[in-house]
């Protein structure tokens, strides 16, 4: 009986904390060719006016409730 340590289950965590992050951002853009598509240019800067008008709005909803 092969014995699992705690080295291997690291180990076997790192390797599916890289293969989770490479398919959220996958999920969004696709990133594996490293060029990035008109659509997937609209797609970055509507996460970028998100990550400032988002909190704004859940604020404000929070002040409002």
């Amino acid at each position: 009986m092969a014995k699992f340590t705690f080295s291997d289950a690291k180990a076997k965590i790192k390797e599916l904390e890289e293969e989770l992050k490479k398919k959220a951002g996958d999920a969004i853009l696709d990133t594996s060719d490293n060029v990035f598509t008109g659509k997937e240019l609209k797609k970055i800067k509507f996460l970028e006016a998100w990550a400032v008008v988002g909190p704004i709005v859940g604020i404000l909803i929070g002040l409002i409730f």
